[in-house]
């Protein structure tokens, strides 16, 4: 663990990813806090180069395991204003869109064998056409609205054979999830045997206190908890069950721990906590009272 107030350790701990491994795996966002890093990127960073040039945005950019491929979500359809999936050939520059291209889509992340992407998508649920194209017509309207996450109960898990997929079908992809409840940001072990997700679908299966009801009404994310399940979708347990948005995580290198973000239940403020993969040995890393965000791995599991 590194401390982000010490530039030379985290120059030293950088220095040591390879520019295809390199995802700045801890960020910490300390708006107005006396920590704050206030120094030019370059000195942390070389050889950067744009990877993505079109469409409104894109982001969630993950490397395959042999640093050959990237995976990221972008807005760039013109008959589809929300996020599709993409995976990268960072030599080539090809890029292929492996989510069907309707409904909303986010969170891909490649099989360890490279041969398939998970992804969450709400392209099963019989609305997604039309409120695709409520969307289109609110943008043309002229009108704007804050960016904020959303947390549609439709999202479902996803395997796609890369071989399979059909541009605009179903055709090559798996379900492995189906329960009503946001169940998204997953990511394979590194043997690509397990899945490590987060999920709200408990504030859709069990009767809730007024107190959550009306919690739950104003932020759905607020019961978003950890859940691991078998690469096929069975054998679903759940991890995590404190107040607060749980989410964001990631296997170690070894595949025996997850890190992950924990906001508290009002929402202000995440820490980062560490726990094995049947959810026992919790470890909070962080305690800054601000947002901690976006943990991953280092290569070799000493560092996050």
């Amino acid at each position: 663990m590194f401390d982000s107030r010490d530039s030379s350790v985290l120059k030293t701990l950088l220095a040591t990813l390879s520019p295809l491994r390199l995802l700045i795996a801890f960020a910490l966002l300390l708006s107005g806090s006396a920590f704050a890093i206030a120094q030019d990127e370059s000195d942390l960073l070389s050889n950067v180069r744009k990877l993505t040039f079109e469409g409104r945005r894109a982001g969630e950019g993950y490397f395959s395991a042999d640093g050959t491929r990237m995976v990221f979500q972008s807005e760039r359809d013109p008959s589809n204003p929300f996020y599709q999936i993409y995976v990268s050939d960072l030599e080539t520059g090809d890029i292929q869109r492996v989510s069907p291209g309707f409904g909303k889509t986010t969170c891909g992340w490649i099989h360890p064998n490279g041969e398939k992407v998970l992804f969450a998508s709400t392209h099963a649920d019989e609305k997604s056409k039309k409120l695709q194209q409520e969307e289109l017509d609110f943008r043309a309207s002229g009108k704007s609205r804050r960016y904020s996450w959303d947390y549609d109960p439709n999202y479902e898990l996803y395997a796609a054979e890369l071989d399979q997929i059909e541009s605009g079908t179903t055709k090559g992809l798996t379900a492995l999830t189906n329960a009503m409840g946001y169940d998204a940001e997953a990511s394979y072990s590194p043997d690509g045997k397990q899945i490590v997700f987060a999920s709200n679908r408990a504030a859709y299966s069990r009767e809730l206190t007024e107190r959550e009801r009306e919690q739950f009404e104003r932020d759905p994310a607020f019961m978003i908890d950890l859940y691991i399940m078998d690469a096929d979708g069975s054998n679903v347990k759940r991890l995590t069950g404190e107040p607060g948005y749980d989410g964001g995580p990631f296997f170690s290198p070894d595949g025996r721990r997850i890190c992950w973000r924990r906001f508290a239940p009002n929402g202000a403020t995440a820490e980062i906590f560490t726990m094995k993969t049947d959810g026992s040995d919790v470890q909070r890393l962080t305690e800054i009272n601000a947002m901690s965000w976006a943990p991953f791995y280092h290569p070799s599991g000493e560092f996050l």
